[in-house]
């Protein structure tokens, strides 16, 4: 009896986990693919409207493209959940963890570009596609004078809803090596409307490297959001905050050796992790906590 009550119980929550990530995931590609439409390919109209947009990149259509995520994630929290919803959404981001999950978080970008160059220098014989005085010099300057990691509308306007909404209801439904390809995958091709508009940091970038960079991106979220006692915080605003930055800093200048990367990292996770990416295994698995 008790069995039944709980595969009811079970069944109960992955079906709402369903139906709020389908409700999430429309509205967020609604909004997004929307305006870009709309700017792209009939931006006379669209300013006839609206009025002149300028540049694209400074352009309020943009900033709500690139917010959308957070949008739908309070929308879909507030339509299932009341506000009791959007406060547990929230409370994602002050969720208690140890201070080694934030130190990866922050450097394992880093550390991995500086491996991949010093290993590039060492045995290939032409100059590393990793440019150290921008790793060493430009982004930590980036990071530590100016206000880019404030202004930059990446992370804070995306990771409510892809780590703090959609990642943890994939993970009653998936397990969590699964739950983070499905979420790389959308989230790669949710980008899809930067690639087509001139003058976004996606234009002329290589889609299918892309793609793998963000699937492989999300898996090291994923790793660091399940031992991070899911604060997506630590898991989603600051690795990508990192990797938009070390980007902008002109670390590397391809996206081919920046998803190259991302694969190292990812296959030392999965190595030492296992597929259920939780901890690090060494031999036997650790004993699940109660």
């Amino acid at each position: 009896m008790k069995n039944a009550m709980d595969f009811d119980q079970n069944e109960t929550v992955r079906s709402r986990a369903t139906r709020e990530l389908v409700a999430y995931f429309a509205l967020a590609f609604a909004i997004t693919w929307g305006l870009g439409v709309a700017v792209i390919f009939f931006r006379p109209q669209f300013e006839a409207v609206f009025g002149p947009l300028g540049a694209l990149i400074t352009s309020w259509p943009y900033y709500v493209g690139v917010c959308a995520p957070t949008i739908s994630a309070v929308l879909v929290s507030l339509m299932f959940g009341g506000p009791n919803g959007v406060k547990g959404l929230f409370g994602g981001l002050v969720r208690p963890f140890k201070i080694q999950w934030a130190f990866l978080a922050l450097l394992a970008l880093a550390s991995g570009y500086a491996v991949w160059g010093v290993v590039e220098r060492s045995f290939s014989g032409i100059a590393s596609s990793v440019d150290f005085h921008a790793l060493l010099v430009s982004a930590p300057l980036l990071l530590f004078t100016t206000a880019n990691i404030f202004v930059d509308p990446g992370p804070w306007g995306e990771e409510t809803g892809w780590r703090g909404f959609a990642l943890p209801r994939l993970l009653t439904l998936h397990s969590p090596l699964t739950a983070a390809i499905i979420l790389g995958v959308i989230w790669g091709i949710w980008h899809t409307p930067a690639f087509l508009a001139s003058g976004l940091t996606q234009a002329g970038m290589n889609f299918g490297w892309f793609l793998v960079g963000s699937i492989c991106l999300t898996i090291l979220m994923t790793w660091i959001y399940v031992n991070a006692n899911r604060n997506y915080f630590v898991a989603g605003f600051i690795p990508h905050m990192m990797s938009n930055l070390l980007f902008s800093a002109h670390v590397v200048t391809n996206v081919k050796t920046e998803a190259l990367v991302f694969i190292v990292i990812v296959a030392g996770i999965l190595a030492v992790s296992g597929p259920n990416l939780k901890g690090v295994q060494f031999g036997r698995p650790k004993a699940t906590e109660a």
